[in-house]
């Protein structure tokens, strides 16, 4: 009998500990993916929140009496309390790491725009052999600016093979340059730094660009809300004064919601990062100054 029972026990455990695993999987592959989803994404939200509040108000009618006795309200209140505390504490982490990508892009920006000019300013102080490599750089700040700030209504691109093979002929370039004297040798050094730089943030770039908001803890966050609006509903009076807090009050977290996907899309969401550091490099190697005039965002 106990050797039936044992044998029992481990087929019932392998089929077990393989969905376990399915499952596990599933959720690690999937934790560092970038969400695919478009700007619409507040709308659903919405639309998910204030319906679990309807539903809520829905299923009041099918409950007896005792299940919405204030007992029960109070047990109700409780583990809600508890649900939207959790659920205040993910979203503040949400925003935080969103918000900490969005800062990090623009500092890179900025990074980059500033060692464009850097480079920039030793070329020009290496001498006049060094025109034709002003002139690759100079188109290359303007393809990239264009990469990633394009107009109109098309995606920044953060590999384009062109940009990146026109900046590797500059580096080899750079590489075969030779200095004359200790001053021109330590400008050529300086200048390969720079570009090494570059280089690295560049990648840095395309490598961020894969992360972004975990899938399943932003699904845990949208379960969450959904049962706080539905017990919002289940013993909210029906009339129309509640049912527009309820909506406009959906229609705050719905804007949560959307923020945080825009901050951790810094490049192609509602909220972009800003191209005028790039752009005002652009002005400054194009015009050779060392502060750009005033230009229209």
């Amino acid at each position: 009998m106990g050797a039936f029972l044992a044998l029992k026990s481990n087929a019932l455990q392998k089929p077990a500990k393989l969905v376990f695993g399915m499952i596990v999987t599933s959720f690690t592959s999937c934790h560092h993916v970038r969400m695919k989803i478009g700007p619409y994404i507040g709308c659903a939200v919405l639309v998910m929140v204030f319906g679990s509040a309807i539903f809520g108000m829905l299923i009041r009618r099918k409950l007896p009496e005792s299940h919405l006795s204030d007992e029960s309200k109070g047990v109700v209140t409780l583990s809600m309390g508890v649900v939207g505390t959790l659920t205040a504490l993910v979203l503040s982490l949400l925003i935080a790491t969103a918000s900490g990508t969005f800062n990090t892009r623009n500092q890179e920006i900025t990074l980059i725009a500033a060692k464009v000019i850097q480079l920039d300013r030793l070329l020009r102080r290496f001498g006049p052999e060094t025109a034709s490599l002003r002139v690759l750089l100079r188109r290359y700040t303007a393809m990239r600016f264009q990469d990633l700030f394009p107009q109109g209504s098309a995606k920044p691109v953060l590999q384009n093979s062109n940009t990146i093979t026109l900046f590797e002929d500059l580096e080899d370039q750079l590489a075969a340059m030779e200095g004359h004297n200790a001053q021109q040798r330590w400008l050529v050094s300086q200048a390969q730094a720079l570009t090494a730089d570059l280089t690295e943030v560049r990648w840095l770039l395309v490598e961020q660009e894969a992360l972004g908001i975990p899938v399943p803890v932003l699904l845990v966050v949208l379960f969450w809300l959904s049962l706080l609006f539905m017990s919002f509903g289940l013993f909210a009076p029906r009339n129309a004064t509640v049912a527009v807090v309820m909506f406009l009050c959906a229609v705050a977290v719905a804007g949560a919601i959307q923020t945080i996907m825009d901050l951790s899309r810094p490049f192609d969401g509602i909220v972009r990062v800003s191209g005028k550091p790039l752009r005002q490099a652009l002005d400054v190697i194009n015009n050779g100054e060392e502060v750009p005039k005033k230009s229209a965002e």
